[in-house]
């Protein structure tokens, strides 16, 4: 008699139901604000209206509001995004590495994953709204708390009552959102690249070489 061998049904490899819901609502949001980005650079941040973007976009209005509550929004949310990065980042640095270059080089590469190729029309919709971004604050304020705990826990320090690390950790930051404005909105032909500015400058500040 012979035996017969059943096979084992093969394990599904799908993505669960919640990423891909996940990623098509980060498709979305990132399809809504490339509408905004080419439409602000052609014609100007105030001459756009929602239901304009909504078109472009290919959405309804309802889901536009969705996902796109102010206008505003559509400039500063992709930097925030990146910026985001740096928690990420700087947990991910050797801890034997001295702090302030840690934290400077999570900044860098947090920041500078913001340059995908739709960053050059961002910048020019930025241009026609400057004051949109210098007034808002580039790290949301959950994040930031988060990296002070991040920082003050490799000090060996304790947060509420040490305020080296909330202050290392706003200085810094502070520090990176003027060089970022600051080359935003300067004429990018003859300026350095966007992280050896920002690298001199955080270095300056964490070994307070203010003189040459």
């Amino acid at each position: 008699m012979v035996r017969q061998h059943r096979t084992r049904p093969q394990a599904t490899t799908e993505p669960p139901a919640e990423s891909l819901r996940t990623r098509r609502r980060q498709q979305l949001v990132a399809d809504i604000q490339q509408a905004a980005h080419r439409l602000f650079a052609d014609r100007g941040f105030d001459e756009v209206t929602t239901e304009e973007i909504a078109a472009a976009a290919g959405v309804s209005l309802s889901t536009y509001y969705r996902y796109a509550p102010t206008k505003e929004g559509l400039l500063i949310d992709p930097v925030v995004a990146a910026v985001s990065g740096v928690l990420a980042r700087f947990a991910e640095r050797p801890i034997d590495e001295p702090l302030p270059q840690a934290l400077i080089t999570a900044i860098i590469k947090a920041t500078l994953s913001f340059g995908d190729e739709n960053v050059r029309t961002w910048r020019h919709a930025v241009l026609t709204a400057p004051t949109v971004l210098s007034r808002a604050s580039l790290m949301a304020e959950e994040d930031r708390n988060q990296l002070v705990k991040l920082v003050a826990h490799r000090m060996d320090a304790d947060a509420a009552q040490d305020r080296r690390p909330v202050l290392l950790v706003h200085t810094m930051l502070a520090t990176s959102q003027f060089v970022f404005l600051d080359w935003l909105l300067a004429d990018p032909t003859p300026q350095p690249a966007l992280g050896e500015q920002l690298q001199h400058a955080l270095h300056i500040v964490s070994t307070g070489q203010w003189t040459e």
